[in-house]
């Protein structure tokens, strides 16, 4: 195997590209899940225990297919802990936009934002295919070129966000993958961070094989499947965001309200992000009419799957047709 060593912070070694793409980097970080949560005092522990624990949720796994998956369970003063000290460098932030539509503004919000403060981006002007689900469809392939072309982690963040603070938890995560899941089964993408790991490309190669043979089924349905496949199969570490780290929109006076009543006492997370949600009213614009007819979202996964997410159960079927309540 060809390797070399190069001048940068965090050890890399050149290994062949098992995607297509030649060679790539992959970053070994400086230290492991386990090292990385201890510095908040966390630890894993086999699934069931976690999973019983009634005292926070379950923030990270380890999936082992050929041993015992462990899992890692924090409150939420321990989340703060650990998303308040960086670890090391910041991915590449890597995002789109649809042109001559106002998502066009919002990537020059963001941009500035990433400028502000020292964050190394790539934000690239696509053409809209004349769907929003069908644009979101291209979030795989985008992700794909950089991960591959940079040959560092990268951090998806949607076109529509701002850099409210320097995102700390991202910098030197040493997880395969990273992202925002709700109520133990939804997985939201319009934050995803992704390591420059085998499992992580894998998961990535996936990803795009789906979005291309499936276009009216929203990104972060077929990226979550594309989890679930890989983990069933290979040995992935995945942290799972808190909800807090992100603004979303609100009235002012509650802002005020959670800096003077919430974040100095560690009742709520001091959010990093601004998290816009243009698409809910710009989504309409994209189509010029409502929700398309056959469009697949997370409303439609059926109650075996979402459980089986949320148990971390990785005996259910793993093809499309049978994680949806409706045909597709």
């Amino acid at each position: 195997m060809k390797r070399r060593i190069l001048p940068v912070s965090l050890k890399q070694v050149i290994t062949a590209d098992l995607f297509g793409a030649g060679w790539r980097a992959a970053w070994i970080p400086s230290m492991t899940p386990s090292e990385y949560i201890a510095g908040a005092g966390l630890s894993f522990r086999p699934v069931p225990e976690a999973l019983a624990d009634p005292r926070g949720r379950v923030i990270a796994h380890l999936r082992r297919p050929d041993g015992v998956d462990l899992a890692c369970v924090a409150d939420l003063k321990q989340e703060i802990a650990l998303y308040e000290t960086p670890q090391g460098e910041p991915p590449l932030f890597v995002s789109y936009y649809t042109i001559d539509t106002p998502y066009e503004a919002l990537a020059a919000d963001l941009r500035t934002s990433l400028d502000r403060h020292g964050l190394p981006h790539r934000i690239e002007p696509v053409a809209s295919r004349g769907s929003w689900v069908a644009n979101t469809g291209l979030k795989a392939r985008v992700i794909q070129a950089a991960w591959q072309d940079s040959g560092r982690p990268v951090c998806w963040i949607d076109a529509d966000a701002a850099i409210l603070r320097p995102p700390s938890f991202l910098m030197g995560n040493p997880f395969d993958v990273a992202f925002v899941r709700r109520a133990g089964w939804e997985d939201i993408s319009y934050l995803i961070y992704l390591n420059a790991t085998e499992a992580t490309g894998r998961m990535l190669a996936e990803w795009v094989r789906l979005c291309d043979q499936h276009p009216n089924v929203w990104d972060q349905v077929l990226f979550s499947l594309a989890w679930f496949r890989i983990a069933r199969e290979t040995t992935l570490e995945s942290q799972w965001f808190h909800g807090g780290v992100s603004r979303i929109p609100r009235p002012k006076i509650r802002d005020l309200r959670d800096k003077l009543f919430y974040y100095p006492f560690g009742r709520k997370i001091r959010p990093f992000i601004d998290q816009k949600q243009a698409s809910r009213k710009l989504k309409a614009y994209v189509n010029a009419s409502a929700r398309p007819k056959g469009e697949i979202g997370s409303d439609d996964l059926n109650a075996g799957y979402r459980a089986a997410l949320a148990n971390l159960d990785f005996s259910f079927d793993p093809q499309l047709d049978a994680i949806i309540s409706r045909r597709v």
